[in-house]
């Protein structure tokens, strides 16, 4: 039985289990993924029914593929000026995002409203979809186009007016021309 123990304390030790490292603590995982707070632009709309920017400091890794989720996440969590509408139900979540190599940029959306269909108008849910184009484009000149999912499934739309069926690229006409 003592035996047992002490080979276990051994093992525990040997394996580093509870043991600091030897430059003062637990490695610095921002420093090793390069995380840096870095300056973005999140695509919400304005009173003039047009998408402007809104600039954010956020912390993100130097890698675009690892950054991507995160500033779509940023998104979602909705404007931060509270009287700006959000633009996707409050109950969405980004599920993942991604960037393949051939600059397209996969949002994978949930939430139950999502899931069970959202009942808006046309021009919300452009605004909504637009929003996440806009906001990925700009930030990830890697990012050519972006391709919306919903629980991990392409869907034909958000809510019946704009076809998600394909990739979508960015459309400047939907910009208040005095913020590009």
């Amino acid at each position: 039985m003592k035996r047992a123990a002490f080979l276990a304390l051994a093992l525990f030790v040997i394996l580093g289990g509870g043991c600091k490292s030897k430059k003062g603590g637990a490695p610095n995982l921002n420093a090793a993924n390069q995380v840096t707070l870095r300056v973005v632009r999140l695509y919400y709309e304005s009173p003039d029914l047009m998408l402007v920017p809104e600039t954010r400091n956020v912390q993100l890794p130097q890698n675009p593929a690892g950054a991507v989720s995160a500033v779509a996440r940023e998104l979602i969590k909705g404007p931060s000026n509270p009287t700006v509408p959000r633009l996707f139900p409050a109950d969405t979540v980004v599920r993942g995002a991604f960037l393949l190599p051939d600059g397209t940029a996969l949002v994978d959306l949930g939430g139950a409203t999502l899931t069970q269909g959202w009942a808006t108008g046309g021009h919300e849910e452009l605004m909504a979809v637009y929003s996440v184009v806009q906001t990925l484009t700009a930030n990830f000149a890697e990012a050519k186009r972006v391709r919306i999912l919903i629980n991990d499934a392409p869907v034909e739309t958000l809510a019946g007016h704009i076809a998600l069926d394909k990739a979508l690229t960015p459309n400047a006409s939907l910009v208040d021309p005095g913020a590009r």
